[in-house]
């Protein structure tokens, strides 16, 4: 549909009056907005305070059993330095450590070399494929991991691990196990408002416990903050989506300072405070003045606008297509501009059927007398080439036959031009195949005796030409294929043949091709003699059209080739250029 013609929502008189209406009341709703935005932030704000409190106090069994078990390490790394000489004492500790305190699972010293010294159980367990040992040889220092399968309990624990130096020099270290399940105890006396998920990781990102199992608990964290990012010295609660999806708000809380954090999330609906209704409740008296003033806006202007254009419409598209309007005016309590555009509308169309009637009278006679004239011409044409006829009949010598006939032939050609135009229902112009094909295979019926057999291959685009190109193509190819007969002759190996191609090549581009075939003539040389007439005017038909003329002359074919430009009406010479011809 044209640009003229769209007929979207956004063109409509109604949806630009609304428009205009809500931009009248924009200010009204920015304003309302802003303040909604402030006040949702303010809220927010104390919501994520609350939920860092609350954050904390989920975690308080977590931070208790860290806090024991990382001070504990400490104690346990003061004391093995001053038993690591008898080893039944140094056993004697962390058996009685893990026998008192029943959260624990596993206490030991491991070696440098990675053997376990002494411990709870396993003397002399070698932990120097452990990943634990292994990060503690490359960075002695206070660590807090988690390993999923134990090499002693053979569970998922905790390992809170504590470098032992002596004489500033590194022994090993004491390392103690925090069950994965004693994380998760205790929930049963939690308050109601706890976090939906509670995940303890350390200071390199690495998850130590959660909740909900270590199994999904990648789907509870936060997509885009991985936690390494989040390990801060300070609190801090942001909102964003779980790498599952869910809208939540997150709180971190350190527990140990620089090594093990709590993070909470809690699901948005479940929040204290309702966003949804706080927005809402400012929004709602500039919503219902856009919705009352759109309402107005539309029955109004429908009734007073809409509603009688569209009948005006309706009565143009009925005048478009059958040169009929409605009698009956439009309603007279329609606005004065309306009824105003309705009489000039009623004016306008009985001057373009009384306009469109004397046009088409004056067409018609213009289109007579055309046709009259392309007939006379066509007529006259004919006249002369029954003349030269008659001269040719009774000329004596071979040469003056050969020359009239020539001549015969040139004018038949201009003759079916002129009876094409008179002919063709598009006035003035006329189909250079067909009229190719009209010619070509005259000349060729009448140029052979019947004893000659020729393989003629003819193929024509449809190409329309005005009469200053059609009138010397036509010519041209006359011109071209008495010449192929004249001289044509038969290959060594084939058979005669003459082939004649015009293709478009584009839409302002066309090219004529005539081949013909060479060896021995079929006309006898002395009567085939020529002057060169042919060939001159050949080139100088090509010129007049403007093209170019390509001649292939080799051992087996004679091929002329033509290409010139498809020209339009106001390209065409008015008075055809005859000059190259004399």
């Amino acid at each position: 549909m044209s640009s003229g013609r769209r007929s979207g929502v956004i063109h409509r008189l109604w949806f630009r009056i609304a428009a205009l209406l809500s931009l009248a009341l924009f200010p009204i709703g920015l304003i309302s907005v802003s303040l909604t935005h402030q006040f949702a932030q303010a809220t927010e704000k104390r919501a994520e305070a609350a939920l860092l409190a609350l954050t904390s106090q989920a975690a308080q069994r977590e931070d208790s059993l860290i806090r024991t078990g990382v001070g504990s390490s400490n104690a346990l790394a003061a004391v093995v330095g001053s038993v690591l000489e008898t080893p039944d004492t140094c056993n004697t500790i962390f058996v009685n450590f893990v026998a008192n305190n029943s959260d624990f699972s596993f206490a030991g010293f491991v070696g440098a070399d990675g053997i376990l010294k002494c411990g709870s159980t396993m003397d002399g367990f070698d932990f120097t494929d452990n990943e634990v040992y292994k990060a503690m040889v490359d960075d002695p220092a206070i660590r807090s991991d988690l390993v999923r399968f134990a090499p002693i309990s053979k569970t998922t624990v905790i390992v809170l691990s504590t470098p032992v130096f002596i004489d500033a020099i590194f022994q090993g270290y004491v390392a103690v196990s925090l069950p994965h399940r004693e994380m998760s105890f205790g929930k049963e006396n939690a308050p109601q408002d706890r976090p939906v998920t509670l995940v303890t990781f350390n200071s390199d990102g690495d998850v130590l416990s959660a909740e909900s199992g270590l199994r999904n608990v990648e789907m509870d964290l936060p997509a885009g903050a991985p936690l390494v990012d989040l390990a801060l010295k300070h609190r801090v609660a942001f909102s964003g989506k779980t790498k599952g999806g869910e809208d939540r708000v997150f709180a971190v809380v350190p527990i140990l300072t620089n090594q093990i954090y709590a993070i909470g999330s809690w699901s948005r609906t479940n929040l204290s405070v309702a966003p949804g209704l706080a927005m809402a409740t400012p929004m709602i008296f500039p919503i219902v003045m856009w919705l009352t003033s759109l309402g107005v806006a539309y029955f109004a202007v429908h009734r007073l606008v809409i509603k009688h254009i569209r009948r005006l419409g309706r009565d143009m598209r009925r005048f478009t297509q059958t040169r009929r309007h409605n009698d009956s005016l439009v309603d007279e309590n329609a606005p004065y501009e309306l009824r105003e555009i309705d009489y000039a509308w009623r004016d306008l169309a009985e001057k373009i059927v009384r306009d469109e009637a004397e046009l088409e009278g004056t067409i018609h006679d213009k289109t007579v007398l055309l046709k009259e004239v392309h007939h006379r011409v066509k007529n006259n044409l004919q006249l002369i080439a029954s003349i030269v006829s008659m001269k040719m009949r009774k000329a004596r010598s071979p040469e003056a036959r050969i020359a009239l006939k020539e001549v015969q032939g040139r004018v038949m050609s201009i003759a079916m031009v002129h009876r094409s135009l008179y002919e063709t229902s598009t006035e003035g112009r006329v189909r250079a195949d067909e009229l190719l094909r009209g010619i070509i295979g005259t000349l060729m019926s009448a140029g052979l005796s019947k004893d000659v057999r020729i393989k003629s291959e003819q193929h024509y685009d449809p190409i329309t030409l005005y009469p200053d190109q059609a009138v010397p193509l036509s010519l041209m190819a006359s011109e071209s294929i008495t010449n192929a007969l004249k001289y044509i002759g038969r290959p060594e190996q084939g058979h005669l043949h003459i082939s004649v191609t015009l293709d478009k090549l584009a839409s302002d581009k066309a090219r004529l091709t005539i081949q013909n075939s060479k060896g021995t003539p079929i006309i006898p040389p002395d009567q085939a003699h020529g002057t060169g007439l042919g060939r001159g005017l050949i080139g100088a038909f090509a010129r007049q059209i403007g093209g170019t003329l390509e001649v292939v002359d080799d051992a087996n074919v004679y091929e002329i080739i033509v290409e010139f430009p498809i020209a339009h009406f106001d390209e065409t010479q008015t008075d055809s250029d005859y000059s190259a011809l004399s």
